[in-house]
């Protein structure tokens, strides 16, 4: 009966050191594939970034002009608004 038991013990220590070294590897390869897509993710940010070109900002003179107007704030800032959007076209 012991012999027995320390065979069904041995046996068991065994499947559960391969199932470990599986989760391992598996544990592994999840990582291996997170590093790639988290490098791959980088390179095309940085990327994007080169084509991207600075955005236009107004000039104090383009501030002053619309200020001029005379508008109400919300009709102001609109018409700022309108100015950026045909800058950065």
């Amino acid at each position: 009966m012991i012999i027995k038991r320390a065979i069904a013990v041995e046996s068991l220590t065994k499947v559960c050191e391969e199932s470990l070294n599986l989760i391992k590897q598996l544990i592994d390869a999840d990582n291996e594939v997170y590093g790639k897509g988290f490098e791959d993710g980088m390179a095309a940010q940085a990327k994007v970034q080169q084509t991207l070109k600075p955005l236009a900002k107004l000039t104090d003179e383009e501030i002053m002009q619309i200020m001029e107007i005379g508008l109400g704030v919300r009709d102001t800032i609109d018409t700022a608004l309108e100015k950026l959007m045909e800058k950065n076209q």
